[in-house]
């Protein structure tokens, strides 16, 4: 039985004990649905916060942020809204420290460290790991808010990249009937586009209620169908997303959520621009494209979520979430391949890949409240156990040949013509004239088990301290095993006893904290890394973060809250490779590390004034590597100083208006090497948006236009550095109408 069909019988077991037992709960439920009339709001607000002073994701339990010693902040619904975005990925230039980095929906930097499409706890969907697709970035429609936690956070989620991660929190149902049916179009209309060219639109709805007066029954159904051009040429994204979800109030203290998430996105395939020496002056406009037009990328991804939870009467709390995903990928494509000596002439390769992944992963905690003589106690007690597979089939890897000949797929980068190629189903699996290339075709199995318990206690001390001490002990299992071409399985197991994490915080009054942290992080290595003796006797790498800072809360009558924070992170035993006797070795002496300051706050000068602004300073630099040109490079994709600012203000007659700034300094796309110790350097940009909005009872309108004046800048630089090279999107002009019945 697939996971698909687990995920549709797990409903029906759910939906059908539900409707059954309506009648016997209905008189038992009253309390949690008066509870959930309370909490719900209807969503008609003109501005509220664009922080919320709650976020669960630090610490697992419902803490204040000033309770947290970590830098955590909560982007609330009303954020997301007044920047008018659709997907998560644009709002990462008002998230202080996030940056986007690469063409998946994982590729970010968080204080300077990148996570990628294979680090599946960088962007966690309510705790847990799994998003239905890799490639595009999640849906907005869907989430309620976004928790960006900063540093090594292992201790309750397990292996993570150093910098953080994003989660985000989605909607569930609420008591309260409330229906949104939004329309949305867009287009470009800079760097030379006629607007007309290239448009876009979406439709989008979210209706939510109970089935029954007592509220034992709640329902939610999200949808999103869009259809846009890209300002790349001949580029274009469809999407469809469907997200159902229930919830049974069992009790007055007792509920299970389960939600069901769909998503399909068909996209072309776009590898970026190309810079000849690394030297960006001598890069094409950013419209230009090197793959051809029918070069394209399909995911279809499945997942189903539930949580339970129970609240005793003793004040303790049990939850338990589980999360599975059925995804599957396929691509086919002519990728940018090295340029002849000419400069201009890019070498491409054939390739189909056919992907599918699954994931299951369940987390169960108990959060218990207690005293010991003065000391208050908010104790978490809990384990995590999952399991991921990728199946990565090549079905096609040609390289190319001589020019002319059957297998010169060459383009000229200032000048693109394309289906000057054999069509591709024509082609074979290899290039027949290089023999040596049938190796490159593999069909490959990645399997991950991890298991881990962690515990995590939030003490109070008198009225003014509180000390936060936690720890974690986990096992992980990795294997790669080759189902085409006869190599042996790899197996990597990576197993800790202590893996900790504290912090202090002194609070003078209930609006300020002071505090100070430590935590780690790790990852485990990679089975197919041998040293020089063909053994695999390699630690995880491991994050070690200090931080200090100090938050405050609704000071100055509400009008200001804000964080500030100095951090130093530690990444150590990366593994540097080289050249051997047995092929590609490795030894474990990498060390990176980031430290630096940032700076957010979520102001309210006046009513209906609200100002988001960050500030980051990021010395992020290699400080140990067998590469002797590698030590004191900057990490890439990171900016040493970069800023964001984005206002609304919103008359008492329904108008609105906006207006962000979002700076980023100049970034290495490359780290420099004794092969090749040629630089490639992202110079800094300033982007500016412009919101224009009109509000009323059961209507909105409004307008965005994005790089209003129309700046020419490069967000990333991938993997192959010179040869993935991500611009940033011209203007563009995107309308939406939404309506609430």
């Amino acid at each position: 039985m697939n996971t698909r069909t687990r995920l549709l019988l797990a409903t029906a077991l759910i939906v059908f004990p539900v409707a059954h037992a309506h009648a016997q709960t209905a008189e038992t439920a009253p309390e949690a649905a008066e509870v959930q009339q309370e909490e719900a709001a209807p969503d008609i607000v003109v501005t509220g916060q664009f922080y919320d002073s709650g976020a669960k994701s630090a610490m697992k339990m419902d803490v204040p942020v000033l309770d947290t010693p970590f830098s955590v902040a909560s982007y609330s619904d009303d954020f997301i809204k007044s920047l008018e975005t659709t997907t998560i990925d644009q709002l990462y230039n008002y998230m202080t420290g996030v940056k986007k980095a690469g063409n998946t929906g994982y590729d970010i930097t968080l204080r300077g460290f990148k996570a990628g499409g294979d680090d599946r706890n960088t962007i966690l969907v309510d705790g847990l790991p799994g998003l239905t697709g890799r490639y595009g970035s999640p849906p907005t429609i869907g989430v309620e808010r976004i928790e960006v936690v900063k540093g090594p956070m292992s201790v309750l989620y397990g292996q993570n990249q150093p910098g953080g991660f994003i989660n985000m929190i989605t909607k569930k149902p609420e008591a309260n009937q409330a229906t949104r049916v939004e329309l949305r179009g867009s287009t470009y209309a800079g760097h030379g586009i006629d607007p007309l060219d290239l448009n876009g639109f979406s439709i989008a709805a979210d209706t939510t209620g109970a089935f029954d007066d007592g509220g034992t029954v709640l329902y939610r159904l999200v949808g999103e169908y869009s259809n846009r051009d890209q300002f790349r040429d001949f580029t274009y994204d469809k999407g469809v997303y469907v997200a159902p979800s229930l919830t049974w109030n069992i009790g007055a203290s007792t509920s299970l959520t389960a939600q069901l998430e769909y998503r399909k996105l068909e996209m072309s395939f776009d590898n970026g621009l190309v810079a000849p020496d690394r030297d960006l002056s001598r890069v094409a406009p950013i419209t230009t494209r090197y793959q051809e037009p029918g070069d394209s990328r399909t995911e279809e991804g499945w997942s189903g979520s539930f949580h339970f939870s129970h609240e005793f009467a003793n004040d303790w709390e049990l939850n338990a979430s589980y999360r599975s995903i059925d995804y599957e990928s396929g691509q086919k494509e002519f990728s940018s391949r090295p340029l002849r000596a000419d400069d201009r002439t890019l070498t491409r390769r054939a390739r189909q890949l056919e992907t599918a992944r699954g994931y299951d992963y369940l987390d169960a905690n108990l959060t218990m409240k207690f005293d010991t003589g003065p000391i208050k106690h908010q104790l978490l007690v809990g384990f995590n156990i999952g399991k991921d597979t990728i199946d990565e089939d090549r079905v096609k890897f040609v390289n190319p040949g001589a020019c002319p000949g059957p297998f010169c797929f060459d383009i000229d980068i200032y000048n693109p013509v394309y289906g000057q190629v054999p069509d591709f189903d024509s082609l074979p699996a290899t290039n027949p004239g290089r023999p040596a290339d049938a190796q490159q075709l593999t069909h490959q199995l990645f399997t991950s088990e991890t298991i881990g318990a962690y515990f995590s206690d939030l003490m109070s001390i008198g009225d003014h301290w509180k000390v936060s001490v936690g720890a974690r002990a986990f096992r992980d299992k990795t294997t790669i095993e080759e189902l085409r071409q006869d190599t042996p399985t790899q197996t990597k197991t990576a197993s800790r006893t202590f893996l900790p994490s504290v912090g202090v915080m002194f609070q003078p009054t209930d609006k300020f904290t002071l505090y100070g942290s430590y935590s780690e992080s790790y990852i485990p290595a990679s089975p197919s890394a041998n040293d020089i003796n063909g053994l695999n006797p390699f630690d995880p790498v491991e994050g070690k973060q200090y931080e200090v800072g100090a938050k405050t809360e609704n000071l100055l009558d509400g009008a200001l809250t804000a964080t500030l924070s100095l951090f130093r992170i530690d990444q150590v035993n990366s593994l540097n490779r080289f050249d051997c006797p047995i092929g590609v070795c490795y030894q474990q002496i990498g060390q990176a590390r980031s430290e630096g300051i940032e700076f957010e706050a979520n102001v309210s000068p006046v009513r209906n004034w609200q100002i988001l602004l960050g500030y980051a300073y990021l010395d992020a630099r290699i400080t140990a590597s067998l590469d002797p040109v590698e030590v004191g490079q900057r990490l890439a994709n990171t900016a040493e100083h970069s800023a964001n600012m984005w206002t609304r203000y919103d008359f008492d007659n329904g108008f609105g208006l906006g207006l962000g700034v979002s700076y980023t300094g100049d970034r290495a796309g490359f780290i420099p090497n004794s092969e090749n110790s040629l630089p490639l350097e992202l110079p800094a940009y300033t982007v500016v948006d412009l919101g224009l909005y009109y509000k009323q009872e059961n209507y909105s309108l409004n307008l965005k236009v994005g790089n209003l004046l129309d700046e020419t800048y490069y967000e990333s630089a991938g993997f192959t550095a010179d040869l993935q090279i991500a611009p940033g999107a011209p203007r563009y002009i995107a309308v939406s109408a939404s309506f609430d019945f």
